[in-house]
């Protein structure tokens, strides 16, 4: 599988306009954050084709920091804090939002020690291949550390919702994250993103069955 500029500015294009029609499901304040998802991979998939773009065409080389930081800030700062507060919003049985409340103060610490790492660290995103590949100074201890908070909180809590067709999206999360540590380990930050990005198209199907009213909220 190759990626490029082209293909992050595709996944964009197509995103955003999944993204408005999710948007267009929305009910209620509470939906917002979940169904802004595709919307927000959008973005993410924008700012990469321009670090496609600053690393390939010299031309574009003063993208480049801002391109970086802009697609690792959603990467490693937002999606461990937004993918379970958002799960927590659109949640209705009790029980289980106490589950995942312990998953979301999992991601808010990723976020913060992730904060941290990408202030005080040197990030280097480079092409290697058909993809980008992204590494930030860090310790061991921190990686795994990192590693399982962020995972808990991403790939964990969506399995904890009672809505309707979340435990697909959740499935083709683990599928996804399985295939790119199989296939694509040191792109890890670049193709899981992208692979995330392109599942976020179920988030319509999950927000049309709540204003059906077969969904939580």
């Amino acid at each position: 599988m190759c990626f490029s500029a082209n293909a992050s500015f595709i996944a964009g294009a197509a995103l955003t306009v999944v993204g408005v029609a999710s948007l267009s499901q929305v009910r209620k304040p509470a939906q917002l954050m979940f169904a802004s998802i595709p919307l927000l991979f959008a973005i993410q998939q924008v700012c990469e084709g321009f670090v496609w773009l600053s690393l390939s065409d010299s031309a574009f080389y003063h993208w480049h920091g801002t391109a970086k930081y802009a697609f690792l800030i959603f990467a490693q700062i937002v999606w461990p804090t937004w993918i379970p507060l958002s799960y927590l919003l659109i949640e209705r049985s009790l029980k289980r939002r106490k589950i995942i409340r312990y998953f979301l103060f999992a991601g808010i610490a990723a976020t913060l020690i992730l904060t941290y790492r990408l202030l005080f660290s040197t990030a280097v995103a480079q092409i290697n291949g058909c993809h980008i590949s992204y590494e930030i100074e860090s310790t061991k201890t921190m990686m795994i550390a990192t590693g399982i908070l962020y995972l808990s909180a991403i790939v964990i809590a969506p399995f904890i919702s009672s809505c309707k067709r979340t435990f697909i999206l959740a499935t083709a999360n683990v599928v996804s994250l399985t295939i790119t540590q199989l296939f694509f380990d040191v792109y890890l930050v670049s193709v899981w993103c992208f692979f995330a990005a392109v599942q976020s198209v179920l988030i319509f199907f999950v927000m049309r069955e709540m204003r059906r009213g077969n969904g939580s909220v």
